[in-house]
């Protein structure tokens, strides 16, 4: 950055918060998934012109306004996951929130927490059960900032079946313009005295402007404070714990209205009308579709366990339709009326309630998986016959292991302390597809989409071995909605599983427009807009007209939400070669 330039941000911010070195530039220029955005499939992407650490709102006004004057760029960032946390080009400027961390409001009456960018949902969780509240948590884990996923990217979670989904939870924000004005959408606007109880007000609203479905990820301005909706907890307020990671073990038991279970379904149509009929009796508080082979991942330590078991064929008989559910009851009758509910809809739906006292070693998955190698559903009596469900629960097991097994479904599905380090651990390297937000139905079929296409991918060698089917997801608002991503697990060291990678998703997003799927988890960025977009009443184009409106200067990165009308936008990402 010109010298001249780096001071007049200094006088913004302070000198020790403007950075441009290129060994620090560089740690912000690598994330998730960088050889998949990258057409090249190189595992850098573009170096900032400089990094600053703004603490108020104010400042970020006055970094935005020097943007409009100078040939910068900004980009916000908040915790920082994936790659769409990058600069674009070597003119922007990255905005590291770190500093802007506090929670600003905790309105327990009713129920609304105020927070900055870098307030991480974990932390605001942890204060909120003390309060009997809770709020929705996205499914990349506990660590991610809830201003970022309300406002500007995604949103999707465990807790979907009673939190909803974090865009539709935002009531209200601070919104710093691509300009450098500062707006506040909603009840707290200037002069109101209202507070932060909705974002919108008589007349359109702005909310479909600034977020839309997926969000602007950063590419319209930065939000520095935002109103999130809570929700009732009633789960218990202080855990204690032991143990290390990867395996926090809780030391006491559940309380006696929360129940975590595994089921197994014998079909697609089970799982998805079990879905709906939990839905429609509101008994579920979360859930999640917890496919064979990341069930498989969960039972095991290392890679080599992993293989022994998978290729027993077990896992596969027993968990390809598999459900694992949190219920919880605001008072012990609650939850028995809804526990009873559950055990009909089971009844009604032939699933099964897995015994979490056992858990296979390597050896005794091998035997079962001989003797039941031509034995399609090793479930099917207990399914016909439900008097004998019972006696699944009543198999010995140790006491050990069904404390683990309950901890780590709590971690999973209440406390969204996800296990990235074996996420990565059988290839290294994943990414997703898919993954529309409509229906449970679509949802489920989006995973067979997937899971068939990745076939000749694995019998080439370039993606993992995982059966196909990774499809990963669960319900929102008791099924009024659902939502299933189609997983990949490829080799980041492999230039050819990079680009097979990168082929699936693009033919995943056309399946999207060929099958009617709607707009793909990967439906974001100029190119991918500009490819969905004649498909769902030109929205790309009306994205631009905002984006020209709102940022007449391109004083924010444009690079994953929409360029001017004036600046071209190709039909849609480069075809990748064949591996």
């Amino acid at each position: 950055m010109d010298a001249e330039h780096k001071k007049a941000f200094a006088d913004v911010v302070g000198s020790k918060w403007v950075r441009d070195t290129p060994c620090l530039m560089d740690t912000y220029a690598f994330y998730m998934n960088p050889e998949i955005l990258n057409k090249d499939g190189s595992v850098w992407l573009p170096r900032p012109a400089a990094v600053i650490m703004p603490e108020t709102t104010q400042e970020v006004a006055g970094i935005l306004k020097l943007c409009n004057k100078m040939d910068y760029m900004a980009k916000p960032l908040s915790t920082g996951f994936h790659c769409v946390a990058a600069a674009s080009n070597e003119k922007v400027i990255v905005l590291d929130l770190k500093r802007m961390n506090k929670i600003v409001d905790l309105d327990v009456r009713n129920q609304i927490a105020v927070v900055e960018p870098y307030v991480k949902a974990i932390n605001l969780q942890t204060i909120l059960w003390k309060e009997g509240l809770n709020l929705h948590v996205i499914s990349c884990g506990g660590n991610h900032s809830p201003l970022a996923s309300a406002t500007s990217a995604w949103g999707t979670g465990l807790g979907g079946p009673a939190l909803s989904y974090s865009g539709r939870n935002l009531l209200g924000v601070e919104w710093v313009l691509p300009t450098g004005d500062v707006l506040t959408l909603g009840s707290a606007g200037e002069g109101t005295g209202a507070g932060w109880f909705t974002a919108d007000g008589p007349g359109p609203s702005l909310r479909g402007i600034m977020r839309g479905y997926m969000g602007a990820f950063g590419g319209l301005g930065v939000f520095t404070k935002a109103a999130i909706k809570l929700y009732p907890w009633d789960g218990p307020s202080e855990l204690k714990v032991e143990g290390g990671c990867p395996h926090y073990q809780l030391t006491d038991d559940l309380p006696s209205n929360l129940g975590l279970f595994a089921i197994s379904f014998p079909s697609k149509k089970a799982l998805a009308d079990a879905g709906y009929k939990m839905g429609e009796s509101e008994i579920t508080y979360a859930d999640f579709r917890l496919p064979a082979f990341y069930t498989t991942m969960g039972a095991t330590d290392d890679n080599l366990e992993l293989k022994r078991i998978w290729q027993s064929g077990l896992l596969q008989k027993v968990a390809k339709y598999h459900l694992i559910v949190a219920i919880i009851g605001g008072s012990q009758r609650e939850y028995d009326w809804k526990l009873q509910t559950f055990k009909e809809i089971l009844a009604e739906t032939e699933g099964v309630i897995l015994p979490l006292n056992r858990q296979p070693q390597a050896s005794q998955a091998e035997l079962a998986g001989k003797l039941l190698k031509y034995i399609d559903d090793p479930l099917k009596l207990f399914r016909k016959f439900p008097a004998l469900k019972g006696l699944l629960q009543k198999i010995p097991g140790g006491e050990r292991q069904l404390k683990k097994a309950i901890s780590e479904l709590f971690w999973v599905l209440l406390r969204h302390a996800n296990n990235t380090q074996g996420n990565f651990r059988p290839s290294q390297a994943m990414c997703t597809s898919l993954g529309t937000f409509d229906t449970w139905d679509s949802g489920l079929n989006q995973s067979e989409w997937i899971a068939a296409r990745k076939q000749e991918s694995i019998r080439k060698g370039l993606f993992l071995d995982d059966g196909g089917d990774l499809g990963c997801g669960g319900t929102f608002e008791h099924c009024h909605m659902g939502y299933l991503e189609g997983i990949i697990m490829y080799s980041s060291k492999d230039p050819q599983s990079v680009m097979a990678a990168g082929k699936v998703i693009d033919e995943a997003v056309q399946a999207c427009i060929d099958q009617s799927f709607g707009v793909p988890i990967a439906g974001f960025g100029c190119e991918m807009n500009a490819k969905l977009g004649p498909h769902c009443g030109n929205y790309h184009e009306w994205l631009a007209k905002i984006k020209q409106a709102l940022d007449p200067n391109l004083a924010s990165d444009p690079f994953f939400y929409s360029r001017h009308p004036k600046v071209p936008v190709t039909g849609g990402p480069p075809r990748r070669n064949e591996p």
